[in-house]
């Protein structure tokens, strides 16, 4: 009998995803991808912009979900997941995240009068949408 893991996915503005079941998670981290299968070590780890996948196992539908920045903790079989911004992949607006992409390209073909910290924003603003439209794309095959 496989133990499932519960996952919370938050960010600051809305719940995302409130105890969903999952036989194992693939967890973009800073440090790389995690896969978290049952009885993985008590960890908090820090998030990076990517796909965090929940896998369901025979019972229930993988899910997949865009992240970007923040924390994820790993204690007994909950997981909690605090990010930045997060969405389902099924919900996202591929028009929008294009016009997105568009828009950060455009101001980083003349990053002239940008700080460091606006060139640094507007670069994971366009990594965000580029992953977002990718996705957004891979759901509708």
């Amino acid at each position: 009998m496989m133990k499932y893991y519960t996952v919370d996915i938050l960010t600051p503005s809305k719940i995302i995803a409130k105890g969903i079941p999952a036989e194992s998670l693939l967890i973009p981290t800073v440090r790389g991808q995690i896969n978290v299968l049952e009885n993985h070590t008590h960890i908090v780890t820090k998030l990076s912009t990517g796909v965090l996948t929940v896998f369901g196992g025979p019972d229930y539908a993988d899910r997949n979900f865009i992240v970007s920045s923040g924390v994820c903790k790993i204690l007994e079989n909950k997981i909690t997941v605090l990010a930045n911004t997060a969405e389902e992949s099924t919900d996202v607006n591929v028009e929008r995240a294009k016009l997105s992409l568009q828009n950060a390209e455009e101001k980083l073909k003349n990053t002239e009068g940008l700080s460091i910290e606006e060139v640094d924003e507007y670069v994971q603003k366009a990594e965000r949408a580029r992953l977002r439209i990718q996705l957004a794309e891979f759901n509708r095959r």
